[in-house]
């Protein structure tokens, strides 16, 4: 058993190590159709071909077993000339079943004059004739789909910007929650407005009782002033005069108190009212700059020459 499963191994090892790169096997299948020949250049396309063939390595190896394409561009210039090679053996049944797939799948296709014969060029055309429709169907659905992609990215492009956007208004500001107190609604001058953010009711609550407290306490000390003189020394039209002024500015004093008072109190039961329990700002911050683009030559040195190239940062 130990013997069977070392010599399995080593088949598996040796099959492995047979197998060319794509490349390398399309070459292989290329100088037979060259040297026009057919019969085996089309056995060997016909099994690089196949799906159910191994795909190939990615290295070049010294192996010349079958095996699968996998690179696009020569899965296309194989199945061309296989279908050449099909063409110059009289199969045209199977010639023009490769012509289809290879124009299924690339409908714009048609090969070089300079490279093929002409008999393979009309081949190609009489095809293309006959897949027409579904060749125009299968052209709108792809263009319809490339379309479709193409708005998908630059959405996908949109988003991505908002979503810089809103990170960088992110990073750019912070918000400030300050608590505001119902102590503070409850002072006059339109302090509470002010803490509200009703600045223009502010003012105005403030403007109107700082001047109606003002013209109290001037009316006051007015009164007190004429209250001072001492009527016994004063003619009967003096004393009338007096009393009139005091009788005067005692009226303004209780009317500019009354209007003081009363102010006071819309204001604070206004800014009760209207109390707002929090104050947001936001405050600016500086955004870092977005990277300088940065691009650097490099120089690569190896066995088989040298390359120059450039790294960029972006």
């Amino acid at each position: 058993m130990a013997l069977a499963a070392a010599t399995g191994l080593v088949f598996a090892f040796v099959s492995q190590a047979a197998r060319a790169d794509d490349l390398q096997q399309f070459e292989l299948g290329k100088t037979r159709f060259d040297a026009a020949e057919y019969d085996e250049a089309a056995s060997r396309f016909t099994a690089m071909l196949d799906p159910a063939q191994k795909p190939c390595e990615s290295v070049p190896t010294s192996g010349t077993a079958p095996c699968r394409l996998t690179d696009t561009d020569l899965i296309q210039r194989a199945r061309t000339l296989r279908a050449a090679s099909l063409v110059a053996l009289k199969r045209y049944d199977e010639a023009e079943a490769e012509i289809a797939t290879i124009l299924r799948q690339n409908p714009t296709y048609s090969p070089d004059p300079a490279v093929f014969p002409q008999e393979v060029v009309d081949r190609f055309t009489l095809v293309r004739g006959r897949l027409r429709q579904e060749l125009d169907v299968a052209e709108q659905k792809r263009a319809e789909e490339e379309r479709q992609r193409r708005i998908a990215e630059q959405k996908a492009k949109e988003e991505e910007k908002r979503w810089i956007e809103s990170l960088v208004k992110a990073a750019s500001e912070r918000q400030i929650v300050m608590q505001n107190s119902r102590i503070v609604a409850a002072m006059p001058f339109g302090i509470g407005q002010f803490q509200n953010g009703s600045k223009k009711l502010g003012w105005t609550f403030a403007i109107t009782q700082a001047f109606t407290g003002a013209t109290s306490i001037v009316a006051s000390q007015v009164f007190n002033y004429y209250a001072s003189f001492d009527q016994t020394i004063a003619t009967g039209a003096e004393r009338e005069e007096l009393v009139r002024r005091q009788q005067i500015t005692l009226i303004i004093n209780q009317v500019a108190f009354g209007l003081w008072a009363g102010l006071t109190v819309a204001g604070i039961v206004q800014a009760q009212i209207a109390y707002v329990p929090q104050k947001v700002t936001i405050e600016k911050r500086p955004v870092p700059p977005r990277p300088a683009v940065r691009v650097v030559p490099t120089v690569a040195v190896t066995p088989d020459g040298f390359g120059v190239g450039v790294i960029g940062a972006f």
